[in-house]
């Protein structure tokens, strides 16, 4: 009968715990958008803590005012990207809008030349304006972009003021997080939470690194090539190596777009030194800088951007790498080392640092 009753016991707590974890991915997929945000702004939370605990430690000046130099330097740096660069890319932008339409009927030229290009530009009529959809559709359009606009807005301003929240008094929410568990294990969670916090600083000032040797290169490449709106084509290639795979293709597609209007020499010029860029990116400046503390597998990025992107839309593609460095970190220390080798030897070759040693 007691092992009857053990048995029952173990039952009804294995199924409690499905429940349980099947219960919280349904939360976290229905509200999967929340979650981001809050992502987002720990994100944010992150970046100001690190400049306040940098000032701190220079200028050996208390932690509010060393929040207060780092928001300072935040807000300063957005308000001379809006002042400063935004103009510059708005006119070198209306330039691009004008030339666009000159280098797609030459590319159009081209491609028409091929057999297959032909087939297809057959189907297209002549007329642009009989592909244009009804003025109801338009007004329709209209309202969906004010509505994601309005959208956008919002989720801006909660990321900003959430993430302020936490770069403030951080402290206070760890704690709040650790005291959730068992008190023996409080500590080693508030370690483990403080390496999360060490590899989104770590991939953070990484990234910034990339984004701007992709930025900078990008707009002296294409000042060298003579492609038109070479700086505003370089900022958006600085802005969309945030999102790895996806950005760099979305940068490329409208400079070798220009590209075509010195001819399509130039574009396959242009193509391929955006290929090297990213080659020099992807082998040489990101293993440098991130050494392996946040490494991850190309495959694991591109696989979280599918899922994310179809689960978050563009909020998902945005915060996909830096959430699998941090549930990496997670997964590594609370369910491999903890878990998995919690009987294993410190200095066994079997251990999950050994084997990924020389990986």
């Amino acid at each position: 009968m007691p092992d009857r009753s053990a048995f029952i016991s173990k039952v009804l707590a294995a199924a409690f715990v499905i429940i349980l974890l099947s219960l919280g991915f349904w939360l976290i997929g229905y509200a999967i958008k929340f979650f981001l945000l809050i992502f987002a702004a720990i994100l944010l939370g992150v970046l100001l803590r690190a400049g306040t605990n940098f000032f701190k430690d220079k200028l050996k000046v208390s932690d509010g005012i060393g929040v207060g130099i780092s928001l300072f330097l935040f807000i300063g740096i957005l308000a001379g990207i809006i002042i400063l660069i935004i103009p510059t890319v708005v006119e070198q932008s209306e330039d691009i809008q004008e030339q666009a339409p000159q280098a797609w009927e030459r590319l159009k030229s081209e491609i028409q030349q091929t057999t297959v290009g032909g087939a297809i530009f057959e189907r297209i009529p002549d007329d642009p304006e009989e592909l244009m959809p009804e003025d109801e559709e338009l007004m329709n359009m209209a309202r969906r972009f004010a509505t994601t606009t309005l959208g956008v807005i919002t989720d801006i301003l909660i990321i900003l003021i959430i993430g302020i929240f936490f770069a403030v008094s951080p402290r206070l929410y760890v704690q709040g997080v650790v005291v959730l568990v068992a008190p023996r294990y409080r500590h080693r969670l508030e370690n483990v939470m403080e390496q999360v916090y060490h590899a989104l600083k770590s991939w953070l000032l990484g990234k910034f690194i990339a984004m701007l040797f992709i930025g900078t290169a990008s707009a002296i490449g294409l000042m060298l090539f003579g492609v038109p709106a070479a700086f505003a084509l370089g900022f958006l290639a600085f802005l969309a190596d945030f999102i790895p795979n996806i950005g760099p293709l979305i940068a490329a597609l409208p400079a070798v777009l220009l590209a075509f209007l010195d001819g399509p020499m130039t574009a396959l010029y242009v193509a391929i030194f955006y290929l090297v860029i990213q080659q020099v990116e992807s082998y040489v400046l990101v293993p440098y800088i991130y050494k392996k503390t946040v490494a991850i597998s190309p495959v694991i990025t591109l696989a979280s951007l599918i899922l994310l992107g179809i689960l978050a839309g563009g909020l998902g593609v945005i915060m996909a790498t830096p959430l699998v460095a941090a549930i990496q970190v997670i997964i590594r220390e609370l369910y491999i080392k903890d878990y998995l080798e919690r009987n294993l030897e410190d200095e066994s070759d079997n251990s999950f640092e050994s084997r990924m040693e020389n990986v």
